[in-house]
């Protein structure tokens, strides 16, 4: 159902869209081995990124930023994104994320000129963890973590599904554990892979939309790139800060001779800082 204020609305969607987006670009290392059942904060959060994969322009954003630390039995709600332990083992879990995308606008000077724009995405799916080491005394880890998501476009009143993305990676993580080692940090690497209707959204030139500078093109399934993300942690009291930077690279992907594809690397930054105004005084729920 359209908006009698659209540029409310597509502000909304944006502002949803990038606060989707900001926790699942740092994969959070636990910070303490006891931790509290909630925490309830707000913040600013800062994210500079391009609008797609590949895309050369891009945009910043700084929006208020709610902040929601939920470690429920079942459910938990933290840096990690929103997840439900469907399967737990020592060494295995299976989880349900979500992660996020920005609506891609077809104004200006972009490849995508005077094509359709593109409405936000919300991925949502299981991810399969795998523990490959992990060292109790210095507060080490290895990870395999395999998330298997669906891409949904939301537009107020319409959601629709947009293909199907796989992210294998490995995570190595150094948790918080003495003053001489007062960040969490986290790396990881894998490769991304997808299916043809995910790399239609963002690189498909339908005929209507060809031009002799940007030529018909309808990509196949496969892979859709690599990428390599550090991210860091930290609390002072009752402040959170959380920064990661990312770096994707395009080269071999199914989709590299789009005209879309107008760099084949990049880098995507953000950061946030969170004030806590409430903390639960019950220890957190071990799944």
């Amino acid at each position: 159902m359209p908006t009698p204020f659209p540029k409310f609305a597509r502000l909304g969607r944006l502002v949803i869209s990038v606060m989707i987006m900001m926790p699942s670009l740092w994969n959070g290392a636990a910070l303490a081995q006891s931790l509290p059942r909630w925490e309830v904060g707000i913040g600013l959060g800062v994210l500079s990124l391009p609008f797609y994969r590949g895309a050369a322009s891009g945009r910043s954003y700084v929006i208020p930023l709610p902040y929601l630390q939920y470690r429920g039995e079942l459910l938990r709600v933290d840096e990690e994104g929103v997840r439900s332990y469907l399967f737990r083992s020592d060494r295995v879990k299976l989880n349900f994320s979500l992660a996020g995308g920005v609506p891609v606008p077809s104004d200006g000077d972009s490849a995508r000129r005077n094509m359709p724009s593109l409405d936000p995405t919300v991925e949502v799916g299981p991810s399969l963890e795998i523990v490959l080491w992990n060292s109790v005394t210095d507060k080490r880890s290895l990870w395999l973590k395999m998330p298997l998501r669906t891409a949904l476009s939301v537009d107020w009143g319409n959601i629709e599904q947009q293909g199907w993305v796989l992210a294998p990676y490995i995570e190595y993580g150094m948790r918080k554990g003495d003053p001489a080692q007062p960040w969490a940090i986290n790396v990881s690497a894998g490769p991304q892979f997808a299916d043809r209707a995910y790399h239609d959204y963002f690189y498909e030139v339908a005929s209507p939309y060809a031009t002799p500078t940007r030529p018909e093109y309808h990509p196949d399934a496969g892979y859709s790139g690599s990428r390599l993300t550090l991210s860091l942690q930290k609390r002072w009291g009752s402040y959170w800060l959380g920064a990661f930077a990312r770096y994707d690279f395009l080269q071999g992907a199914a989709f590299i001779d789009s005209p879309l594809v107008e760099q084949r690397h990049y880098f995507a930054l953000g950061a946030a800082i969170i004030k806590l105004l409430a903390i639960s005084q019950k220890p957190e729920k071990t799944p």
